[in-house]
């Protein structure tokens, strides 16, 4: 899953990624990574980007959902930190 937001001049890149571990035979177990990507005129800004966001140091997320708003909320920090710092 991907999702891209504008955020003060900046597109934030969400991409999701699921990793699958066999619990049992009936109940495959799910967790979620994601992946932001910071962008500024159709180019990834390198001071900071690709960033990995995990719920935890060595967690990943237990839905989708949570990685995604995580690392959205996450993107938007760094940008305002970034930004704050240029002034």
């Amino acid at each position: 899953m991907i999702r891209s937001y504008n955020h003060k001049g900046f597109v934030l890149e969400v991409a999701v990624e699921a990793n699958f571990r066999v619990v049992s035979a009936a109940t495959p177990e799910a967790s979620y990574l994601a992946v932001v990507t910071i962008n500024r005129s159709g180019r990834p800004v390198t001071a900071f980007s690709p960033l990995q966001v995990t719920q935890r140091r060595i967690r990943y997320f237990d839905s989708a959902e949570d990685a995604l708003m995580s690392a959205h909320s996450a993107g938007q920090t760094f940008v305002d930190q970034w930004v704050q710092d240029a002034h």
